[in-house]
């Protein structure tokens, strides 16, 4: 069982060397197939790559303005630590853009590692010139004042159509946003260093002349 130093550590290998899509067919393998988002809740730029311990928050529609309406969101942002992920739940609500460029700058500064909603982002063109990375739906200048809510953070929420529960691994690349349930956590990671070696091996034997059927019967 490969070990980490550091959950710094883990997080630098995952970003680095794991991707969504074998996490996904190891999941398949244990039994859990229904950990990946909706197919439509996308990174703002290609080369977005997110992974960290889940921040959960979870939203309401809203339809007049209160008294101290971004509360709670100050107070997610301000209790980040290094490596957690915002994830938010506003039943794919498109009168909101959930997320912006001030939340990002904020969260950053605080050792977040990025963000995913399952509604709209605003603020792009400086998002992605700061560097951090979101996932959305897609794209709206409207703030959440007056139309949606922070209700609760760090309970269970559905995002992307699959359960998340406050931290457990995110993990979302170009391909999408797969989650990673804590109990079977070590050994999903595990599973994901044998499988990225076995993929290896079988490219480096395709480029060396062997056949698919080959390479597929040594290596799976």
């Amino acid at each position: 069982m490969t070990t980490f130093e550091s959950e710094i550590e883990l997080q630098r290998f995952l970003k680095e060397k794991v991707y969504s899509a074998v996490v996904s067919d190891v999941l398949d393998e244990y039994g859990y197939r229904n950990q990946v988002m909706r197919h439509d809740i996308r990174p703002i730029h290609p080369d977005f790559v997110v992974v960290g311990r889940a921040r959960t928050a979870f939203w309401v529609n809203e339809y007049t303005e209160r008294e101290n309406p971004y509360e709670n969101e100050i107070n997610l942002i301000d209790s980040l630590q290094q490596g957690e992920v915002t994830v938010h739940s506003t039943d794919y609500s498109y009168q909101i853009a959930t997320w912006g460029e001030l939340l990002s700058t904020a969260s950053m500064l605080r050792g977040s590692t990025g963000a995913i909603v399952d509604s709209l982002t605003r603020d792009i063109k400086k998002i992605i010139q700061i560097g951090f990375p979101v996932f959305s739906r897609g794209i709206k200048p409207t703030d959440s004042k007056g139309r949606g809510y922070l209700l609760a953070t760090d309970v269970p929420i559905m995002c992307g159509d699959i359960t998340v529960n406050p931290g457990e691994i995110v993990l979302g690349d170009y391909d999408g946003v797969v989650v990673i349930p804590k109990q079977i956590e070590k050994e999903v990671i595990q599973s994901c260093i044998e499988k990225i070696e076995g993929e290896n091996n079988t490219r480096r034997e395709l480029y060396e002349g062997k056949t698919l059927a080959e390479v597929y019967e040594k290596y799976g």
